[in-house]
């Protein structure tokens, strides 16, 4: 148990909410694959054909810790900054694109394969005051007298939650209509999703006026009234000292469904497509489908009455609750992340674009659901054919609900894609996330 507070404390202050990945690259002309992950319909796209070898967006951060490249600094100036903070957000985004590719077979459809891997991290509503007393800060101030300790806000909203889940599927993608004008595709995708785990750890049944700080003999005690603390988990063990993605405790089908528009002022309607537009809208929604797992032997709820907590000493405050009870068999159900997705695209003169894009989460805030958060990403970007390949640079500028504002850029040199949603705001230290993507890939291009 105590592991599980040192596991929690270590999400909350290294890591962070799940974003969109390839910022800026999902939305580009000439993306190829990568583009799907946003919308299948743009398997038909300005490619005739596309290959990806990898692709991998990791992303860190949180609601109250700025990033710089100094990480220690980083790490020092939170601690310092934890009294004046009240709840703290964060979690863990790992995205792999793996060997995929997407094939036009003739002016109205298209075909493609995509691999792909998640790791989905997230703690929610930490009161900085206990996480202050679980890392030690020395200059936490408590009072000692009863009438004036410390209320910890919200402890049912103190949750720890990972999914991991691997996909292979297939793309498809049609041309409704192209009079040359006006252009309209639809997409789709079903992909066999294997799950390697979901591990949750919180809190319920306790009220903020049941949870309580003080300090006592120089120790920080938290005292808890009455509730429960439930750790479950299916095939996923975080606590453990290994971690096999390869292994599959739930299998579902995934959907994926979208639409796209596009406007070309200019009339071609022998042109297939491919030909830059004026303007474009799609619309999607992506990861349709949920996992069953079954509760393993190292799921448990444990009853909570009248327990004081040293946070100096958790271990010994563990060992005097009364023996878990095991969950061992019972089946959860965790839902994929399935988010609505709106792209606004616009072409000033050959080459330089603005893109509009969002990301909103629309899974139920049950304690096992993967989610994504509320994003939205405005990206002014330069791209155009390079010899026999692609020069791209961007300009993500992106708002979100837990780190707020971010800018980063990403390039698109030939077969290498590589840049970050954060980086200008991590130069600068006042960045909440910490994020890079890169890729490898190559692909064909009309004459």
């Amino acid at each position: 148990m105590k592991k599980i507070f040192l596991s929690l404390l270590t999400l909350v202050a290294y890591q962070g909410i799940a974003q969109q990945s390839f910022t800026g690259l999902r939305t580009s002309t000439y993306g190829g694959v990568t583009t799907t992950l946003s919308n299948p319909a743009h398997a038909l796209g300005a490619r005739p054909w596309d290959v990806n070898l990898v692709a991998v967006d990791a992303n860190l951060g949180n609601n109250d810790m700025a990033f710089s490249f100094n990480l220690e600094k980083s790490f020092n100036k939170f601690t310092d900054g934890l009294s004046t903070s009240k709840v703290i957000n964060a979690g863990l985004t790992a995205d792999v694109l793996g060997p995929s590719a997407i094939f036009r077979i003739n002016k109205e459809h298209a075909l493609g394969l995509v691999t792909r891997m998640r790791v989905m991290a997230n703690t929610t509503g930490i009161d900085a005051k206990v996480l202050q007393g679980l890392i030690g800060v020395g200059n936490m101030q408590l009072p000692t007298d009863p009438s004036q300790y410390y209320k910890v806000q919200g402890i049912n909203d103190m949750n720890l939650l990972v999914n991991a889940f691997k996909e292979i599927g297939a793309v498809w993608s049609y041309t409704v209509m192209n009079d040359g004008y006006n252009l309209i595709r639809l997409g789709a995708g079903v992909k066999l999703v294997q799950g390697t785990g979901s591990y949750r750890m919180g809190f319920s049944g306790v009220n903020q006026d049941n949870v309580t700080l003080r300090r006592e003999n120089g120790d920080v005690i938290m005292h808890i009234g009455d509730g429960h603390a439930e750790v479950r988990s299916g095939g996923l063990d975080v606590l453990g000292s290994s971690f096999n993605v390869l292994e599959t405790h739930a299998t579902t089908v995934g959907f994926d469904l979208g639409v796209i528009y596009e406007f070309n002022e200019d009339g071609c309607p022998n042109c297939d497509g491919h030909v830059p537009y004026r303007f474009k809208v799609g619309v999607s929604l992506l990861d349709l489908g949920k996992l069953s797992y079954t509760t393993n032997s190292k799921s448990y709820n444990y009853t909570i009455h009248n327990q004081d907590f040293n946070l100096d000493n958790m271990q010994g405050s563990l060992d005097k609750i009364p023996s878990p009870t095991s969950l061992q068999g019972t089946s959860f159900s965790s839902s994929l992340p399935t988010t609505l997705n709106i792209d606004l695209d616009y072409r000033f003169i050959d080459g330089f674009y603005l893109n509009l894009s969002n990301q909103l989460n629309v899974v139920s805030k049950n304690e096992y659901n993967a989610r994504y958060a509320n994003d939205f990403v405005l990206t002014p970007r330069y791209e155009t054919r390079f010899g026999p390949g692609i020069f791209g640079a961007f300009l993500p500028i992106s708002y979100n609900q837990i780190s707020k504002l971010n800018v980063g850029t990403g390039f698109h040199i030939g077969p290498l894609v590589f840049g970050s949603r954060s980086i200008l705001g991590n130069l600068t230290g006042g960045a909440k996330e910490m994020n890079f993507f890169f890729g490898l890939r190559f692909g064909g291009m009309y004459e």
